[in-house]
């Protein structure tokens, strides 16, 4: 959803309009409510930056996704694969973490659609949406 305000809470529920399977479908019902405070910063690209060089492909995939990216400082992280639901599917956590990062995520086994791909430093959170085909 775009528009949203950083450090504002909110609260979400959804639906499905998509078959996993192919074709139309519409859930008979809704997701529990989800919670989270927005973030108030992604610091990405210029100045005092926390990551740099992001980068994901192929994106979209068939199967396998594969991440770059660099840390200036060094920090915790949290990688993260999440789904439309905001169930996490997949996570690489490092602890203290500095300079390239490389990995490569198989959602081959995982329903076509969209996922995100969530990035959790000390201070911030970083999403970049994923397509599998």
């Amino acid at each position: 959803k775009n528009g949203l305000t950083p450090g504002t809470s909110y609260r979400a529920s959804s639906r499905t309009w998509c078959n996993p399977a192919g074709g139309r479908y519409k859930a008979s019902a809704w997701t529990p409510f989800i919670f989270w405070t927005q973030p108030t910063t992604i610091r990405l690209e210029g100045g005092n930056t926390a990551i740099t060089n992001l980068d994901v492909y192929p994106n979209p995939s068939r199967d396998i996704f594969n991440v770059t990216f660099e840390t200036l400082e060094k920090q915790d992280l949290e990688i993260s694969i999440v789904n439309l639901l905001g169930e996490v599917i997949l996570r690489d956590k490092k602890t203290e973490f500095l300079g390239e990062y490389t990995k490569e995520f198989d959602l081959n086994t995982y329903p076509k659609g969209v996922y995100l791909l969530e990035i959790e430093t000390n201070d911030d959170v970083v999403n970049k949406k994923l397509i599998l085909q």
